[in-house]
């Protein structure tokens, strides 16, 4: 199956995204996507400083809503929540909260579907599809990650509205659909994600 993250890079190595003079490799597309709203595209910034701008911004949807007090980052996540935080952290931090809960509710689809693996871990690690959960590890006290922590139990738990029901695959809108994505039935598109049963 392919690859379905953000920009279909197999690795960061293959991607890049010019700051300024200076190219900074990424290992999702809309990271830099998120510099250009920065406007840190047109300064001549060290990769570094470009990189932190981009992890550390806070996005313009849906953070402001949470609410803070009852966020505890150094509270021990259950393992299947931080695999499904971490999978909406990296491919829908920069999207609203209903895409990122679409996101979440695709992992939870293939849980429940005989085609894909049993849990949100086995989901989220199958090879050719996420990335490997265990090697990726955002800043625990961003609000980002308190939001796709939030994502993340509400997906499980199965208390939010529907936002992608039976989709199981998704990619970036600004990409053009591979052959694979011909094959499929198109469900919907929500912010920057086009959604496929």
């Amino acid at each position: 199956m392919p690859v379905f993250g953000r920009s279909g890079c197999i690795a960061a190595a293959t991607c890049a995204f010019v700051v300024g003079i200076v190219a900074v490799p990424v290992t999702y597309a809309q990271d830099a996507l998120l510099a250009a709203t920065l406007g840190v595209a047109n300064t001549p910034i060290s990769a570094d400083s470009a990189r932190e701008a981009m992890l550390t911004a806070t996005p313009t949807l849906a953070v402001d809503d949470m609410e803070d007090e009852d966020f505890d980052p150094t509270a021990a996540l259950d393992p299947q929540v931080e695999c499904i935080a971490k999978v909406v952290h990296h491919e829908a931090a920069n999207q609203s909260r209903e895409g990122q809960l679409a996101v979440a509710q695709i992992i939870m689809n293939r849980v429940e579907s005989s085609l894909f693996p049993d849990t949100p871990c086995q989901v989220a690690n199958q090879p050719g599809q996420f990335f490997n959960t265990a090697s990726y590890n955002p800043r625990r006290t961003s609000p980002r990650w308190a939001m796709a922590v939030e994502v993340a139990r509400e997906a499980i738990e199965g208390n939010a509205s529907v936002v992608s029901d039976s989709a199981y695959f998704y990619h970036a809108a600004y990409q053009p659909a591979t052959a694979f994505f011909r094959t499929r039935t198109r469900l919907s598109q929500i912010g920057d994600h086009i959604f496929y049963r």
